[in-house]
C-alpha cells in the first residue's frame, strides 16, 4: 500500500538533481486540503539580517515548477 499524506502535510527531500542555481533545494509532494500537490523548497538569506529562512512553492502535479505562462506562484 501506498504511503498517504494526512490532510495539510508534505514530506520535502534534498534536491540531489540540482544542476542549475534557481532549482530547488528540496522538492517533495504532500496534501493541501484534499488535493495532492507537488513542492519545491528554496534555502535562501535575507538581505538586510543574513537570517536563513526557506521559501516554498506548491502546484498540482500536472503544473511545472518554473512555467511562469501557465500559473503564478501560489502565495
Amino acid at each position: 500500500m501506498a504511503f498517504e499524506h494526512k490532510e495539510n502535510t508534505a514530506t520535502v527531500f534534498s534536491n540531489d538533481k540540482k544542476s542549475a542555481e534557481n532549482q530547488p533545494d528540496f522538492t517533495g509532494s504532500g496534501k493541501v486540503g484534499d488535493k495532492r500537490m507537488d513542492f519545491a523548497m528554496w534555502k535562501r538569506t535575507a538581505k538586510n539580517t543574513g537570517n536563513e529562512y526557506f521559501y516554498v512553492s506548491f502546484k498540482e502535479p500536472s503544473e511545472k515548477f518554473g512555467n511562469k505562462e501557465k500559473s503564478k506562484p501560489a502565495f
